[in-house]
């Protein structure tokens, strides 16, 4: 039975994660490939300076929830036998959607997709970060500024929470995924140290739109 769980929990989540939806929804309303446009990223983020924030925010709950939906579903079927599975399928959601095998294993920097994976391993610690993301985002209108802080903290809040279950695994998995997750934004601490990164705009801001203009004269 344990390999059945084991395949289902590399397998369903990888694929899961890894449709590039911000890809996607970009090439389907503009026509424009999302990764020749600001950041080159298929994000959120650089998804509203194409679309706008409805699009932002459609996108972050589409990409949060290729996390959350299999390591819950998973959760749910294989969990009580084998408690290793969902923890498996975050790690493998996670990955999917940083290394996309429909765009040449090109994908995002996997801040959403690992905040659904933490919402149903460890929801209280997930929340309290996630209001750390909103609070710095608000103060400093920096998206990375807000996810590097919130991955960093995320391990100690479910350490605090005393949501590492599943022998510990979940804990360990938030330090995995963390260091992950801020590997993943050097470059954008680089441009943070330097002063140079883009700041969040939370309206349909000018250069955004011109973002979005110049990328369909590339087309």
């Amino acid at each position: 039975m344990w390999p059945i769980a084991l395949l289902a929990a590399l397998v369903i989540p990888y694929f899961l994660g890894a449709i590039p939806t911000g890809y996607l929804i970009v090439k389907s309303r503009k026509n424009i490939d999302i990764r020749t446009v600001g950041s080159g990223n298929i994000g959120a983020t650089n998804v509203k300076r194409v679309l706008g924030m409805k699009w932002f925010v459609i996108v972050l709950i589409l990409d949060a929830l290729k996390g959350f939906v299999p390591v819950f579903a998973l959760g749910a079927v294989f969990g009580a036998k084998f408690p290793w599975v969902p923890v498996i399928a975050g790690i493998a959601a996670v990955l999917g959607h940083t290394f996309t095998i429909f765009l040449k294993f090109k994908g995002g920097k996997g801040v959403a997709t690992a905040l659904g994976v933490f919402l149903a391993l460890s929801p209280a610690a997930t929340i309290t970060a996630f209001i750390v993301f909103a609070v710095t985002v608000s103060f400093f209108r920096y998206i990375s500024a807000g996810s590097v802080l919130a991955a960093l903290l995320l391990p100690v809040f479910v350490l605090n929470y005393g949501e590492g279950g599943f022998w510990n695994l979940v804990q360990i998995t938030s330090i995995l995924v963390a260091a992950f997750v801020i590997y993943k934004h050097k470059d954008n601490i680089k441009r943070l140290m330097d002063g140079t990164e883009s700041r969040f705009e939370f309206g349909a801001a000018k250069k955004e739109k011109e973002a979005g203009s110049s990328g369909e004269a590339k087309k």
